[in-house]
């Protein structure tokens, strides 16, 4: 699969900035306008007095110290001290305020793409890894929150403080002021070379970032794997150069910051030069006051003050532009792909609800039109027992994911008690249709929990239910009751322990349909007893839909279903399939003949 599919914000864009990022960026500080209009006029007062200092400053040494005037000189000083205090509280509260606007944003951001997250079909997930979501979610969020923590309003201040600065300089003398904008051309030029250069790598770091935190969760996930095929050195030599990668762009990058600071630095210099030499000269001949040259070299000094904060903030600027197209991005997303049928919201009654499912010339693919069913068509009427029957990759699993819209299908219709299932709203359809899955997910959590899934309902309804599907024994076997913590994924547990809580867990949702896909593979003869007894329980006055490659767990379902290479090939009874002489009786020869040696 080409690298393209697996998230195309990845790709490097031409353009140095989104102008649809920045709208985007500015939505979510326009949610906080008050505190955020707090803050820019807090700047503004900074701003004026800042740009009072030089001034002051300078005309205290032509009227002060100048004409020897002492109470003058008194109160400048006073009043610079007073311009400076009430300058550093407004500083203390407007970082204080900034930093609140910066955590807010972080935390509507997270939650958003959390929700949207959790809305995107499960074919998202099979072509995007886990640790690049992850990396969305944290490292990127975190760079786009300090934009707004550290990054936007200070900037926008510094920008005051430069306009600031060029107005007081164009009312004090118009020379020198043309002069120190002279520099301003090469300024730009720099920062555009090396701006684009600098984004670009940006763009780079947080792709690699987000391959160190794909490939450690992969790892970690299949640890045992792993450990047993002594693949350690292996993937250490991978991850090294991995992570080998991301240094190499980091080192970029910090050579470009290296570069680009200095060359600032010396435009600056240079233009204290053009300014004591010009305004030394015209001095010299009286057309300037000592006064006045000394407060515009302390304006042009204050001028790159702002610009270097402008640069130090660059990389934060240049971080949280990479992320945010990451982000967005992510959220753009679709739900659903381009051929899905909308999704109206009609709600399923699970009370009428009566069981009834119809599949009609059903047509699927997980990739393109490498279809893994193929004009399938069957009927179960409410409360019929159904077996889905077939060898590895038939099509089993995937018809009880187009049932539930965990995928959805490309050609076809699914009826359930006539209604198209894409015409129906996904969550009304998910509490008539329960899946038991042979790969149960378990959270780390309370047996409580698990069962529950963290739904408010008593211990004493949860025992009721597990007494009645006899699955008792496995409570009581384990240490702490309904109170023992599960370990991440029930890596503490059994097979047989973690379907227990998986049924229990169906029940407590009460749906009217169940499917079971191979819920007893691989657990010991007396946990598979003691589920296949609940599983019985379970099924009867439902619909039920049984996926199974071992044909023992399916003798007493009403009706066999059989698939070969995604097609129906076969249906009807155990008794029927069997005199029809055709694959379903192939495969229950050869499992009798596999049951005969295992019991031998």
């Amino acid at each position: 699969m080409e690298k393209e599919e697996f998230f195309s914000e990845d790709v490097l864009a031409g353009k140095l900035y989104d102008t649809t990022v920045i709208k985007k960026l500015l939505s979510y500080v326009l949610r906080y306008k008050a505190s955020g209009l707090l803050s820019i006029f807090m700047v503004l007062i900074t701003t004026v007095l800042f740009l009072l200092g030089p001034y002051l400053f300078g005309y205290a040494i032509d009227h002060g110290i100048g004409k020897g005037d002492k109470p003058l000189i008194y109160k400048i000083a006073l009043a610079l001290l007073g311009i400076q205090s009430l300058r550093l509280l407004l500083v203390v509260v407007q970082s204080y305020n900034i930093q609140a606007i910066g955590q807010k944003v972080m935390l509507d951001m997270r939650m958003e793409l959390f929700n949207h997250i959790q809305s995107l079909p499960l074919s998202f997930f099979d072509k995007n890894p886990v640790g690049r979501i992850v990396t969305r979610l944290t490292n990127d969020i975190a760079a786009i929150g300090e934009l707004f923590s550290a990054g936007v309003i200070v900037v926008i201040g510094d920008v005051f403080i430069i306009v600031g600065i060029f107005v007081a300089m164009f009312m004090l003398n118009l020379k020198l002021a043309l002069i120190t904008l002279s520099v301003v051309p090469i300024i730009v030029v720099i920062t555009l070379w090396f701006g684009s250069r600098m984004k670009n790598s940006f763009r780079e770091i947080r792709r690699k970032l987000a391959r160190i935190n794909a490939y450690l969760n992969e790892n970690i996930t299949g640890m045992k794997v792993i450990q047993l095929f002594n693949r350690e050195k292996k993937n250490y030599d991978k991850f090294d150069e991995i992570n080998d990668d991301y240094l190499k762009e980091q080192v970029k990058y910090i050579r470009y910051f290296a570069v680009f600071q200095p060359a600032i630095n010396m435009v600056s210099a240079l233009a204290i030069g053009l300014v004591l030499w010009y305004g030394a000269v015209r001095y010299m001949h009286g057309a300037l006051t000592l006064g006045v040259l000394v407060a515009f070299l302390a304006y042009v000094h204050d001028l790159f003050d702002p610009i270097r904060d402008i640069v130090e903030k660059y990389n934060i600027f240049q971080g949280a532009m990479a992320s945010s197209e990451r982000v967005f991005g992510l959220m753009k997303e679709q739900p659903e792909a381009d051929y899905i049928i909308p999704n109206p919201a009609k709600e399923v009654s699970v009370k009428e609800f009566k069981g009834a499912i119809r599949l009609e010339n059903v047509w699927f693919a997980y990739n393109g039109s490498d279809y893994v069913l193929k004009d399938i068509s069957f009927q179960i009427e409410p409360g019929q027992s159904a077996a889905l029957v077939g060898v590895t990759g038939s099509g089993k699993t995937s018809i009880a994911s187009v049932l539930t819209r965990l995928y959805e299908i490309r050609k076809g219709t699914i009826w359930i008690d006539q209604m198209d299932i894409q015409k129906m709203e996904k969550i009304g359809l998910r509490h008539v249709i329960g899946l038991v899955s042979q790969d149960v997910f378990l959270f780390a959590g309370t047996l409580r929990d698990n069962i529950t899934l963290f739904n408010p309902i008593s211990d004493v309804q949860v025992l009721e239910i597990v007494g009645s599907l006899g699955l008792m024994p496995f409570i009581d076997r384990m240490s702490g009751g309904l109170d023992m913590e599960i370990a991440e994924r029930g890596a503490n547990l059994s097979a047989g322990e973690r379907q227990f809580i998986s049924l229990s867990r169906i029940i407590i949702y009460d749906p009217r349909v169940i499917i079971l896909d191979e819920a007893t593979s691989s657990m010991d003869p007396i946990s598979e007893v003691l589920i296949q007894n609940a599983i019985q329980k379970v099924t009867q006055n439902r619909t039920s839909i049984i996926i199974a490659h071992r044909l023992s767990t399916i003798l007493h379902c009403d009706k066999i279903i059989v698939l070969n290479k995604g097609e129906k090939v076969e249906e009807g009874s155990h008794e029927e399939l069997l005199r029809l002489g055709g694959l379903y009786s192939k495969l229950y020869r050869i499992y009798m003949k596999e049951e005969l040696i295992g019991h031998a």
